[in-house]
């Protein structure tokens, strides 16, 4: 919920602007960061106050950043949209019904699966698997998603700048796809690479994914929210089944075989994407 209104906030924000950059800066870059503060930083802190004390703090932490939110936020000159409109079911339903979405959250189902499995699973397999100390293994780890920081922002300032929307969503996609088909036969100084690149191409795509509904499907303002919605939601779908799927391929075979399906399944449905519109212009005026 919190992801697609800000995306929707950008967009108005933004939209005369470089909205793919505001959206790899809020949904790319804030996003990698959270994640690796969340998962790694924030160990640190349970360790030494206690899970129940960490929870609590993490929840305070929270408060506080809603309610700086809530005291910030301005809405632009003319962004109405943003206070509130009369809802609208006919042209929800058609804004839901665009067909972009559908192909661009299809095309990312499989890539997301597979961030969200490298970035939990990724330190488990180099210290068992490739016998890495396991302060390496985590460090890897965190790398991946901090890679995401350049990676959406350099994303996002150069997908403003093209018309061709599309490869770079399914661009990266295929290369994430390539560089975990390449973790099985990779040595071990290699890992390091791999991972950071998994984390930086993934991504990197993800601005310009999100800037599918505006630069693209041309949905209207007020319905930004909910077409974003669609897509994470059509992306999750990803995130829930591949682990899952993951976990129980590993056991009966191997590693290996599990980064194998990750690099197919991402690369099958990122293909999709290629079935998906461009915009007509740039983003940036």
């Amino acid at each position: 919920m919190f992801v697609a209104m800000t995306a929707a906030s950008m967009v108005v924000w933004f939209h005369e602007k470089e909205v793919t950059f505001a959206l790899g800066v809020t949904g790319g870059a804030a996003f990698s960061a959270g994640a690796a503060l969340a998962l790694y930083v924030w160990l640190y802190v349970q360790r030494s106050a206690g899970w129940h004390t960490s929870m609590v703090l993490g929840g305070v932490f929270e408060l506080l950043v809603a309610v700086v939110t809530v005291a910030a936020f301005r809405l632009p000159e003319g962004g109405h949209s943003l206070g509130g409109l009369k809802f609208d079911r006919a042209a929800l339903r058609s804004a839901l019904m665009t067909r972009d979405l559908w192909v661009y959250g299809i095309a990312l189902l499989g890539g997301y699966g597979a961030y969200f499995t490298t970035s939990q699973l990724f330190s488990q397999y180099v210290t068992t698997d490739r016998h890495f100390d396991p302060s390496a293994g985590g460090l890897l780890s965190a790398l991946i998603l901090l890679a995401g920081i350049p990676g959406s922002v350099l994303g996002g300032h150069l997908a403003d700048r093209s018309t061709n929307l599309r490869m770079f969503v399914v661009g990266p996609l295929v290369t994430v796809a390539a560089l975990l088909a390449l973790i099985p036969v990779a040595p071990n100084i290699l890992l390091w690479p791999l991972g950071i690149g998994i984390g930086f191409f993934l991504i990197f795509g993800f601005a310009a994914w999100l800037a599918v509904p505006s630069r693209v499907s041309n949905i209207r303002a007020e319905h930004i929210g909910s077409a974003t919605g669609l897509m994470l939601t059509l992306a999750a779908i990803g995130g829930f089944f591949i682990p899952i799927i993951f976990g129980h391929l590993v056991p009966h075979t191997s590693y290996g075989a599990g980064w194998v399906f990750l690099a197919v399944v991402s690369a099958a449905l990122a293909l999709v994407g290629l079935k998906g519109g461009n915009p007509v212009t740039v983003g940036s005026p």
